[in-house]
């Protein structure tokens, strides 16, 4: 049984996946007025407590973002603890992860992410490195060579009438790619955090 912990989507979510379904889902905060770190702890109690993750777990996967500065490293130290107490590997996904399994290296294509926070992101390919960018209004500019874009939620309100538009669930991308997910014991858990000041990213 694999525990999957979203924190880059808007609301962060535990999945136990078994046989390559997801067996039960679990928001970790309601709404805006919680916060992740007040509840990540007691939501994974009731869970274990129902579930006997202790004793049943082989696997972590962790979304890195882009995302929320704070839900991805509120995340990362999580994982990385259970992780380095419970002796088991973690596997670690992006934008980038997902861009490789939606697109097969297709380099006319885009991933447009949105994030808690209202924050908004675009994933893409320049010669042969990922690049992200934040999207801050409507008057953002797609790259020229993209011709396409998967997007995680609504429908993105952009003017770029031209390029084609498609919907991805994470949760989908991850569990139809479960047997290409790497997966490694004692990994360094590192988010992908962009920040308009260039200091932090």
């Amino acid at each position: 049984m694999f525990l999957f912990l979203d924190v880059a989507s808007p609301i962060p979510e535990f999945h136990l996946i078994k046989d390559k379904n997801i067996i039960v889902s679990l928001k970790i905060v309601e709404n805006n007025d919680e916060k992740l770190s007040d509840n990540i702890i007691p939501k994974y109690l009731k869970i274990n407590e129902k579930y006997n993750l202790n004793a049943k777990l082989t696997k972590f996967i962790i979304t890195t973002g882009p995302g929320s500065y704070t839900a991805l490293r509120v995340g990362a130290s999580f994982i990385a603890g259970l992780s380095q107490s419970m002796g088991l590997a973690v596997a670690t996904i992006s934008t980038e992860n997902m861009y490789d399994f939606l697109y097969n290296r297709n380099m006319n294509s885009g991933i447009y992410f949105q994030s808690s926070n209202n924050q908004n992101f675009l994933t893409f390919k320049l010669d042969e490195k990922f690049v992200h960018q934040k999207v801050e209004n409507n008057n953002f500019v797609y790259p020229e060579h993209i011709t396409n874009v998967f997007y995680n939620l609504k429908y993105p309100n952009l003017n770029n009438q031209s390029l084609l538009f498609e919907p991805f669930s994470v949760q989908d991308v991850v569990l139809s790619n479960i047997n290409n997910i790497e997966f490694a014991e004692n990994v360094i858990i590192k988010p992908i955090y962009i920040s308009n000041n260039i200091i932090l990213n």
